[in-house]
């Protein structure tokens, strides 16, 4: 893994410092004079510059219920485990933003102690009065609670959101997003992104972190590694779980590998491999593909060394596929379970 450069460490110890020597009106104001960015499920964000240092902000809505258990990591809405999950057709409400920040932490602990590159460093973070706009995916909340089979703790969390006074905003490195460079150039890249996806998940695992969402949407890249963003479904063993909870992370161990391995593949196939995903029908060909070669038989005439790769790690793919698809379909009560081979 690659270690920290000393020009890194060096603009984070200057953001860090220069945000943290500013009260809480300065931060503010700083934020307000910056473009506004997207809004997404996990809150709103900017690029903001900082003593001539690009930095990317994020800001979180802040319930009542979190501003009075601050730094908590416990699931304080008793939200189902079946939000834990990226790929439903509605995104859920996310388990709070103590949780993110927690995460965000650990990884920028560990990015400074040289584990691993592959990770935005948090500059600084700080609890601002005010939230962002709600996101477009969340303005229907009763589709979202309907999905997840109308569970009233869902609904009590949107409608804590919905009241939110208050944002924790995340002040990040920013990482340029150069990913389709690196995409467009499968044959060329494919060894180096194994590398680095392997890279991510080892730290991850070394953390005792779950990611849960380590879809492409979720990567960034400069000219020399890809970076994993954004824990806002983040959990971990460390966090203040339920029983329920610990036992979803058992099961769950795996699957930032597994998820890891099911982009690669996926990407290999459809750009290596020629298989079309027509978006009137779906993956249902790719998948067939990968299931093919998680059978041992990787066609003939795949090059090296994507033949290599899909035989390495197309059976975690093709149970990652599957099991995807069916949050996809609305099968809400899906879990993922690595270690018995289903879903």
């Amino acid at each position: 893994m690659a270690g920290l450069s000393p020009d890194r460490r060096a603009r984070h110890d200057l953001v860090a410092a220069s945000l943290a020597a500013r009260d809480d009106e300065q931060l503010a104001a700083l934020l307000r004079a910056a473009p506004r960015g997207a809004v997404g499920v996990g809150g709103g964000s900017s690029v903001i510059d900082v003593d001539g240092v690009r930095v990317f902000a994020k800001r979180i809505p802040l319930t009542d219920r979190e501003l009075a258990h601050p730094r908590s990591t416990a699931n304080l809405f008793d939200l189902p485990m079946s939000c834990q999950y990226g790929m439903h057709p509605l995104a859920g409400p996310g388990f709070g933003a103590w949780r993110e920040l927690a995460a965000n932490l650990s990884a920028t602990e560990g990015v400074l102690a040289g584990e691993c590159a592959s990770f935005a460093l948090l500059h600084h973070w700080r609890v601002l009065p005010g939230r962002p706009p709600v996101a477009p995916e969340h303005r229907d909340v009763e589709a979202v609670v309907a999905q997840f089979g109308g569970d009233p703790a869902v609904r009590a969390r949107f409608e804590e959101l919905a009241g939110a006074r208050a944002s924790l905003v995340l002040f990040l490195e920013h990482v340029p997003d150069r990913l389709g460079a690196w995409l467009a150039d499968p044959l060329g890249r494919a060894e180096s992104v194994e590398r680095q996806l392997l890279d991510i998940v080892a730290f991850l695992r070394g953390r005792d972190l779950l990611h849960m969402d380590g879809h492409l949407g979720n990567m960034r890249a400069d000219d020399e590694r890809i970076h994993l963003v954004d824990f806002g479904l983040a959990t971990s063993p460390q966090f203040e779980l339920s029983e329920d909870e610990r036992g979803f992370v058992a099961d769950n161990i795996e699957h930032d590998a597994d998820h890891a391995a099911m982009r690669l593949v996926n990407w290999l196939v459809t750009t290596v491999c020629r298989v079309p995903v027509p978006a009137d029908a779906g993956p249902v060909a790719r998948n067939a593909y990968v299931r093919r070669c998680a059978s041992g038989d990787v066609p003939p005439d795949v090059p090296q060394p994507v033949a290599g790769i899909l035989a390495r790690h197309a059976p975690a793919a093709a149970r990652m596929n599957d099991f995807c698809w069916r949050l996809v379909a609305g099968d809400v009560d899906a879990r993922y379970a690595s270690s018995v081979g289903d879903g």
